[in-house]
């Protein structure tokens, strides 16, 4: 009767601190006598302002970095302190506790988004602004987060399959979580302390088709995701069976696969029928006792529990800054996708004019995205620290609204140099068989052959004209504002070459009979209308 009246004591007695917003946690194993009752503390937060994190307990996904228990983590940076811990190695054995916590599952996605990446990965909004600023680098499955498509003119599907294994964490006492090696010597150098990790694997398969006419992308889409989806169908009795219609099979011959994973495997999947197989020997890869699970998820105390003068402000991220962060990174990244759509038409490789502006504008995208998340990992931890405002940030991403990297100028810019492609690529279409000429010294060579009578050259004139918007970008990153309040915007390009498809045809016509009525030897002649003027060079017939 006593046993049960200290027993209801110590409940009441919990539920009392947690009613003023201290969370306890505690395990209470009980026998027959008061010597058994005993408590074993997990962590007890303490409860501090509104918006201070340093009270809360932390759950972090642990994307390929290397925690174990009773490591030291600083949630200002998302970084691991290696090398330091809290109690010794037998306190940690001593005070371990292990279960199981087997799962696995599937998922077929075809968003490649970052929203979803971070969803597949269970990455918090603070986590994925840490990493959108370079705060800390993934491993294995995690790598995921950096694969991007190419091209827009493909279909992208992602497999992804998730294994739990179990759940280690430390069992301590009130004492023992007072008798620490170095609670005193680490308070400013981190925040919080490894209790528990989920251990298990992740692993990805993304299946990317060949380049598609933009028309059939969803068709292919919607097949790829549904021959995908059978894949664990696939497995029957330990052996491999793909069943395929012709269809589906002409489809996934098609098919590139990468894959990142937390499992070592002899050989990496590119094809598709390479992934099915892989994926079929996942599960044994994890381990006849489930040995070979690595970290997915961890929890953190923080340290505040363990030393009360380790007082330690960490300000959350607001999701508007997390939302500004990711719509820069994620309007760069598609720019990226385009230019290497422009890079990799015919027009792109065939003129040299236009690929160096497009691998240009591509580097100076680049340069602008590593200098924003270069100002972003120094200015977060001062920030969730409280030594500066989050508005500072907020005014970085606000003013590139009003410099020449602002999202209304490069899509200008871009459609501009997509538009101009397309003309080209018409011409070219036209005067079929036509060599293209890309410099004046291969010109020189076709001209002064002896073995050639005539040349007749159609000059682009526009790809000469020098381009002042990426200049300004270039000034902008070296000096890190502008002349004036407004940028510059791409110079709008001439109602050029085209109007309408129909009068291009009549404007080659024109374009040939002229050349013919010529009379001066090695002269121009320049043609204008309602195009852009172009510039046509020949060698002159002998006037008859």
């Amino acid at each position: 009767m006593c046993v049960c009246v200290c027993i209801i004591f110590i409940f009441c007695t919990i539920l009392a601190v947690d009613s003023r917003k201290q969370n306890v946690i505690a395990d209470l194993k009980y026998g027959t006598s008061m010597k058994n009752v005993k408590c074993y503390l997990i962590f007890t937060p303490v409860y501090l302002d509104v918006g201070d994190k340093d009270s809360d307990i932390m759950e972090v996904a642990a994307l390929g970095r290397p925690f174990t228990l009773g490591m030291l983590y600083s949630a200002r940076r998302d970084k691991l302190i290696p090398g330091v811990t809290l109690w010794d190695d037998k306190t940690l054995k001593e005070k371990l506790v292990e279960n199981d916590q087997h799962s696995s599952e599937f998922e077929v996605s075809g968003t490649d988004s970052i929203d979803k990446k971070s969803s597949l990965l269970d990455i918090d909004a603070s986590l994925k602004f840490s990493f959108f600023g370079g705060l800390f680098e993934v491993g294995g499955s995690a790598k995921y987060l950096k694969d991007k498509k190419k091209s827009d003119n493909q279909s992208r599907i992602t497999l992804q399959y998730k294994a739990t294994t179990k759940f280690k964490q430390l069992m301590l006492t009130p004492d023992e979580t007072k008798n620490t090696q170095q609670a005193e010597n680490v308070k400013h150098l981190a925040t919080h302390v490894v209790t528990g990790i989920l251990y298990g694997a992740n692993a990805f398969f993304v299946f990317d088709s060949e380049k598609l006419d933009p028309k059939n992308i969803q068709e292919i889409k919607g097949t790829m995701q549904a021959v995908i989806k059978k894949i664990p169908s696939f497995n029957v009795d330990g052996k491999v069976d793909i069943k395929l219609s012709d269809e589906e099979k002409t489809v996934t011959d098609k098919f590139t696969c990468k894959f990142y994973g937390d499992f070592i495997l002899e050989s990496n999947p590119v094809t598709f029928e390479d992934a099915v197989k892989t994926y079929t020997q996942l599960p044994k890869q994890l381990g006849e006792h489930k040995e070979n699970g690595v970290p997915l998820k961890v929890t953190m105390m923080p340290l505040k529990i363990l030393n009360p003068r380790a007082i330690v402000w960490i300000k959350e991220i607001s999701v508007g800054l997390v939302r500004k962060a990711q719509d820069a990174l994620k309007d760069l990244y598609n720019l990226d996708i385009r230019c290497n759509d422009l890079l990799e038409d015919r027009v792109g490789r065939s003129f040299p004019q236009i690929k160096k502006k497009l691998s240009t504008f591509q580097e100076l995208c680049e340069y602008y995205r590593s200098s924003l998340q270069k100002t972003m990992a120094e200015k977060l931890p001062s920030i969730r620290a409280g030594e500066e405002d989050e508005q500072k940030l907020v005014k970085v991403f606000d003013d590139r609204d009003k410099s020449p990297f602002s999202q209304e100028r490069l899509t200008k810019w871009i459609e501009d140099e997509e538009r101009e492609v397309t003309i080209i690529r018409y011409f070219v279409d036209m005067m079929e068989g036509a060599k293209i000429i890309s410099d004046q010294s291969e010109l020189d060579r076709e001209v002064f052959n002896p073995g050639v009578e005539e040349v007749l050259c159609f000059v682009f004139t526009s790809l000469k004209s020098t381009d002042p918007y990426l200049q300004n970008m270039s000034d902008y990153l070296e000096k890190k504002k502008l002349e004036g309040t407004d940028g510059n915007t791409p110079p709008a390009q001439d109602q050029c070459l085209l109007q309408k498809i129909k009068v291009a045809n009549s404007y080659s016509k024109i374009v040939y009979s002229l050349l013919l009525r010529i009379g001066v030897k090695s002269s121009q002649l320049y043609l204008y209308s309602t195009f852009k003027r172009h510039q046509v060079s020949a060698k002159q017939r002998d006037n008859r």
